[in-house]
């Protein structure tokens, strides 16, 4: 759908997200969160990773990728609000009642 009618922004907003085994049996959360981006396949792979679950754990996000129709690989995109590692913080502690720590090797 992409190829034919091109998207030039996405907005993805987080009021309520919905977590656990949504939508039917899901949880919503008001995250205060916005992801914004030109690249739409960008903004549904930062989606994704707030969630929890990588690229490749959803089958269209992996497949557009492999097509070309954005950016899949979070280390090449440029977050200028919060990083993904402080947005992941931010976002498990509005859903779950506590930030998630990234440990250094």
């Amino acid at each position: 759908m992409v190829k034919r009618f091109p998207i030039h922004v996405a907005v993805i907003v987080g009021h309520p997200a919905m977590i656990a085994t949504g939508p039917l049996g899901g949880h919503p959360v008001e995250t205060g969160m916005v992801i914004a981006s030109t690249d739409a396949l960008a903004a549904d792979v930062v989606g994704a990773k707030l969630l929890g679950f990588g690229t490749q754990a959803v089958r269209h996000l992996w497949e557009a990728g492999r097509l070309g129709l954005g950016e899949t690989k979070t280390d090449a995109m440029e977050f200028p609000g919060m990083n993904l590692k402080e947005a992941i913080g931010a976002f498990t502690e509005s859903a779950y009642g506590h930030r998630l720590t990234f440990e250094h090797p």
